[in-house]
């Protein structure tokens, strides 16, 4: 029982880290259905797709994920376009992998390769990048060609602006799917940020994606992804030079404080105020040494001792006062006598 868990639950593992390089590849859910519709018209319709979008959003990735989906009926033949690509070199390099895949079958021409292919239920999936590049013309007979042999799908490539230019080269272009890979969001261009940080050797650390710095990314790509990508060397640059900066602002900021606090303290020291005793009070209070209460009029010891030698130097002596008490007596007997004689 349990030996027949084993490999059920492997091929589970391996179908869920298949969808997770998947999503990482293509970052968004919508992205992801994208892949999903394009599978059901390759599988499901004999009409040409056409992939389109912006240059570097994501185009050829969704056929390198397509690719890898490995699906047993499908042969994926990738075709990069040019000027000098020709239906005949095209004709050559499908021969030559069929053949190079069917070494133990004889295959004699391409036509029977075809009829070989259909006759297994198998498809051959014609993949033709940047194909605005073709000539003029040679997508109508591409088309042409795959409506002849059912076992043939095509897929192209194309920018917005190539789009334009071949619906005017070739009308054929118009009969086909379209399915459109837009912009990432703001918020998807967060996320490819931290998936790109958590990459062994990545040029930028997941700590140092901030809002603002996916608010910028956002406006200098406009979502595209390559273009994300080619800004990681210039993030990890501005990154490191804001975190100098924040270290510089920091120490320029702990030196002004330094010189201000040292400056008010040079500044309070050189400019003390002397102290004013408050004059003293009419109230009474204790003598501690005699437990003699004080009032105003009852000073220390100390002061009473400089009062006293202050009314002693004031005070006449005894002579004085004897010639003055000798002075007044006598006038007083001579005023006396003349009231007296009158």
């Amino acid at each position: 029982m349990v030996e027949n868990d084993i490999p059920m639950y492997q091929e589970k593992k391996s179908l869920i880290d298949q969808k997770s390089r998947i999503f990482n590849a293509l970052i968004t859910q919508e992205r992801i259905q994208k892949l999903e519709l394009l599978i059901h018209l390759i599988s499901n319709s004999r009409q040409a797709v056409v992939i389109c979008g912006s240059e570097g959003v994501g185009k050829s990735t969704m056929l390198k994920v397509l690719q890898e989906r490995k699906i047993d009926s499908w042969l994926y033949f990738h075709v990069q376009g040019n000027e000098n690509l020709s239906f005949e070199k095209i004709q050559e390099q499908i021969a030559c992998a069929i053949k190079q895949g069917k070494r133990h079958q004889q295959v004699q021409s391409l036509s029977g390769a075809f009829r070989l292919l259909e006759s297994q239920h198998k498809k051959i999936v014609l993949m033709i990048d940047d194909a605005g590049h073709l000539a003029p013309g040679l997508i109508n007979s591409i088309i042409d060609h795959a409506a002849e042999h059912p076992v043939l799908r095509v897929v192209f490539v194309l920018t917005h602006n190539e789009l334009e230019l071949k619906n005017s080269s070739d009308s054929a272009i118009d009969e086909c799917h379209l399915i459109e890979i837009p912009p990432l969001s703001e918020k998807q261009c967060g996320k490819i940020l931290q998936y790109l940080a958590t990459k062994t050797r990545s040029q930028i650390a997941f700590d140092e994606i901030s809002d603002d710095m996916i608010e910028a990314v956002y406006q200098q790509t406009q979502g595209i992804p390559s273009r994300i990508i080619a800004e990681l060397p210039a993030l990890k640059n501005n990154a490191r030079r804001d975190n100098s900066q924040q270290l510089l602002v920091a120490a320029v900021a702990g030196l002004v404080v330094l010189a201000l606090g040292t400056q008010w303290f040079s500044a309070s020291e050189y400019n003390i105020k002397p102290t004013q005793i408050p004059a003293p009070v009419a109230h009474k209070s204790v003598d501690m040494a005699n437990d003699t209460p004080l009032t105003a009029n009852h000073s220390r010891p100390d002061d009473q001792a400089a009062q006293i030698d202050k009314a002693t130097s004031n005070q006449p002596s005894r002579e004085d006062v004897i010639r003055r008490v000798s002075e007044s007596g006598a006038g007083t007997l001579v005023k006396s006598k003349t009231e007296t004689d009158g």
